[in-house]
């Protein structure tokens, strides 16, 4: 899958992205609230990242689906997306999204592009009926992304995340299809490439 938002483009990754992947994942700011803790070499993520390009030759009851996020001005790697599908049938399924911007491109609007597109997609390219997502408590510019995007939040779990030693608490938030389909949508459609 490749698809195309206003300023940003997201494609699955391949083998020569593996120094791009590395770089979200090993940045100290980008996992400070991350429920991953941050990859201090390469040879320890590479599992990961081989799962990764492993997944986006699966066809059939795929899991997830990773995304690297270029920007279309001139194609800098900006950071990663991904939509992981908790369960899919006839009727609709439940998925969650999730996405890690490097720091240099934070304050852009850009995370609120990637959270409007991966919404999108799984509303109507994966033909999810709910997506969710969730962050540290502390990270108050995530849960501010969420409510953006029109996220409504259902819940906080006490103590559920364990961060540098210590547990943390993580919100919950989630949109449904009917809710995404009935809201002001004044944001440029997703493109397929």
């Amino acid at each position: 899958m490749k698809f195309r938002s206003e300023r940003l483009i997201y494609r699955e990754f391949t083998e020569s992205d593996f120094h791009l992947f590395y770089s979200v994942f090993s940045d100290e700011q980008v996992m400070k609230y991350a429920l991953l803790e941050k990859f201090n070499c390469e040879e320890d993520i590479l599992p990961y990242f081989k799962k990764v390009l492993k997944n986006n030759n699966t066809l059939e009851n795929r899991k997830a689906f990773e995304f690297g996020v270029f920007l279309t001005s001139d194609e800098s790697f900006i950071g990663f997306a991904d939509v992981e599908i908790h369960n899919l049938n006839n009727f609709g399924g439940c998925g969650e999204i999730g996405y890690f911007l490097l720091p240099s491109y934070w304050g852009n609007g850009y995370a609120t592009e990637i959270a409007n597109s991966l919404i999108e997609i799984c509303f109507k390219h994966i033909n999810l009926h709910r997506v969710a997502a969730r962050c540290n408590s502390n990270n108050l510019q995530s849960e501010r992304i969420m409510k953006k995007v029109g996220m409504v939040k259902e819940g906080e779990f006490r103590k559920v995340r364990l961060k540098n030693g210590q547990w943390e608490n993580e919100k919950h938030y989630s949109i449904l299809n009917e809710d995404w389909e009935h809201s002001c949508r004044i944001i440029p459609e997703l493109t397929p490439l």
